[in-house]
């Protein structure tokens, strides 16, 4: 399976990414961040209006592709971005790093970045990660998760409206419910290796997640 990452702007809650293998995608900020941990992306994108001039520069000697966008466009960085992967590097997986733990709305952006593709088929591939959340992407069917180690709780978040959601195996079970708008189901929780769950019409982002001490 081809993996690619993307890195977006937000330093919040960041994993090792040095630790991290595949090729990147550096968003913006990201390419940045990237690059101050010796990362080379094979290809960057964004209007780098966050970039300061030595950032700019370092950026345009070492990256070889640079995409440039318009800061006043109609797509977001991280949805050219998200586009980049699946289209022109044919990504089967697309892991999504800095996403989550900065600005409330480029964070609403993100998490519902997968309703902006225009190839529903693809929902699937994407992945949000930092250190103490995993989200993935589902639409109507049956599906069977399992338990990602050092992970405490599960979350069913419905990005849609959604038809007949079931979870089964989980701590708290759902019998087949409909919902009319978006709604968080948190803080399930596995209490076998596994949990299985389905419905019939919508987008479902399924969330594992812990607690980070301190």
């Amino acid at each position: 399976m081809k993996t690619v990452n993307l890195l977006l702007g937000s330093t919040s809650n960041l994993p090792d990414l040095t630790a991290i293998s595949g090729p990147w995608v550096g968003v913006d900020h990201g390419t940045s961040i990237l690059l101050q941990n010796h990362i080379t992306p094979i290809i960057s994108v964004g209007d780098f209006d966050s970039l300061n001039v030595t950032e700019r520069q370092q950026m345009e000697s070492q990256v070889n592709d640079i995409r440039y966008s318009n800061p006043i466009k109609d797509y977001t960085d991280s949805q050219m971005g998200l586009q980049i992967a699946l289209q022109d590097l044919q990504a089967e997986q697309v892991n999504i790093y800095g996403a989550i733990g900065g600005r409330i709305d480029h964070e609403l952006v993100n998490i519902f970045l997968p309703l902006d593709l225009t190839l529903g088929s693809n929902i699937h591939k994407i992945r949000l990660i930092d250190r103490q959340n995993i989200i993935e992407y589902f639409t109507p069917g049956n599906y069977e998760i399992k338990y990602l180690p050092n992970m405490k709780y599960l979350g069913f978040f419905n990005l849609t409206a959604v038809k007949q959601l079931e979870i089964k195996d989980a701590k708290y079970k759902l019998p087949a419910t409909d919902f009319l708008r978006p709604v968080s189901l948190a803080s399930n929780e596995f209490v076998q290796p596994t949990v299985h769950f389905s419905f019939a019409d919508g987008v479902v982002a399924v969330i594992q997640s812990k607690d980070i001490k301190q």
